[in-house]
């Protein structure tokens, strides 16, 4: 049984190493989309439309670290409550459970989010200052200003969502939890 433990710890371990990459991920991928939308060059055309498609980006990696925190809100009431042979995990896990509760543990996803909806506020104000500075449109790569919207408005809504999904859920589970057999409520 005991190392099982040890391999369901070893678990939340690569579990949080991954979401620590993702936001890396999330970090490249949106300069990366940043730098083709403003060119490499002064005098070639400026993309500001792909600033639209971030809101994706963002909620794509998103759904994928808010599933990573889910196995960890799996396993840890586990180890906390079939942990007896190896006390001191334990109680480790009593422990970070007090400080779940308290949304200690909660603020890189806060802050996830927040860089999220902040990196897709850019590509509007992007597109608009290109649009103005080619009312026209000359530029072949300009999206037309219904479909720039529909685009931005259903990535920034697909993040909204998404997070809110993952709260309610993430309540939901901690209710559960707390009211299961052998868990303590702090």
């Amino acid at each position: 049984m005991d190392s099982t433990l040890s391999l369901l710890k070893q678990e939340i371990n690569t579990t949080m190493e991954a979401q620590h990459d993702l936001a890396k991920w999330k970090l490249a991928v949106t300069a990366a989309l940043g730098a083709a939308a403003f060119g490499l060059s002064k005098e070639g055309p400026k993309s500001y439309w792909l600033l639209l498609f971030v809101p994706f980006v963002c909620a794509y990696i998103d759904l994928y670290a808010y599933q990573y925190e889910f196995r960890i809100l799996v396993i840890a009431p586990f180890l906390r409550e079939h942990s007896q042979e190896d006390t001191v995990l334990q109680e480790y896990e009593k422990e970070c459970e007090k400080w779940r509760r308290k949304d200690i543990f909660s603020l890189g996803n806060w802050a996830g989010f927040g860089c999220s909806l902040g990196v897709s506020v850019i590509g509007p104000a992007f597109y608009v200052l290109q649009r103005i500075d080619n009312p026209a449109g000359a530029n072949s790569l300009l999206v037309p200003p219904a479909a720039a919207t529909t685009i931005w408005l259903l990535g920034v809504l697909l993040i909204v969502f998404l997070w809110r999904r993952f709260t309610d859920e993430t309540q939901k589970f901690s209710m559960k939890s707390n009211a299961r057999p052998g868990i303590r409520a702090a």
